[in-house]
């Protein structure tokens, strides 16, 4: 009798839930696993949601160099610019030095043969007075603008009539070098005699924000050789 109820008594026992340091056990366990887990995921997915990030910069770094890159090989030197004694509307081409938040934000305006027509009127054949010109938004970034006035119309005001070309800027800078090799951070009458002359080569930065690494601004650089320069 006693040998049943021994075997009872350890069936039982066999058969019985699991103790409370198991259970925690458990759950430190589980809590262990799906901590590793979630950072695996999110970890992805921020490594996917930069990667998407640096390829939308990537692109809008490409789209924008192209369409400044093709304005200034297009860019020519007015008939009656030499005779003209207004310097400030006849200047075939103006680089200026600009800062914003105490960042580089340069701005530019010339003569081109690329003038986009929206409205399909095809005015003055192509010819038309383009600018560039930076204005900082609220998120604290720097938006390229680009205008583009038909070549028979009058310089808007500054600042205006232009559509965002590029955004998500920290800085942009343009230098200009002339035909001896000499560079100059803006370009204007008092450049060599240059109110009706080109620079040789105009070098173009843009400078991007890396959500990121906000101190270390993502970098595009090119060089364009101005067809029509003396």
């Amino acid at each position: 009798m006693i040998s049943d109820y021994t075997n009872i008594y350890n069936s039982r026992k066999k058969q019985s839930g699991f103790t409370l340091l198991e259970i925690i056990v458990a759950l430190f366990i589980f809590a262990v696993i799906a901590s590793v887990l979630f950072q695996a995921y999110t970890g992805t997915y921020r490594n996917i949601d930069a990667a998407e990030t640096q390829a939308e910069i990537y692109e809008m770094a490409r789209t924008t160099m192209i369409r400044i890159v093709e304005d200034l090989e297009s860019t020519y030197i007015p008939k009656d610019s030499n005779d003209s004694e207004d310097s400030e509307n006849t200047a075939t081409f103006t680089g200026q030095r600009d800062f914003i938040e105490g960042r580089q934000a340069d701005r530019i305006r010339f003569f081109s043969k690329s003038h986009i027509d929206i409205s399909n009127s095809l005015i003055e054949g192509g010819d038309a007075k383009i600018a560039y010109y930076p204005l900082l938004k609220e998120d604290e970034s720097i938006s390229l603008y680009r205008s583009d006035t038909p070549g028979n119309l009058e310089w808007p005001e500054e600042n205006t009539k232009g559509w965002i070309i590029c955004e998500g800027l920290y800085s942009i800078g343009f230098t200009y070098t002339d035909k001896n090799g000499d560079t100059y951070d803006d370009w204007d009458a008092s450049v060599s005699n240059s109110t009706n002359k080109l620079p040789s080569i105009i070098h173009i930065r843009l400078d991007f924000i890396d959500k990121e690494d906000p101190e270390t601004p993502i970098t595009f650089s090119t060089a364009v050789a101005m067809p029509l320069a003396d």
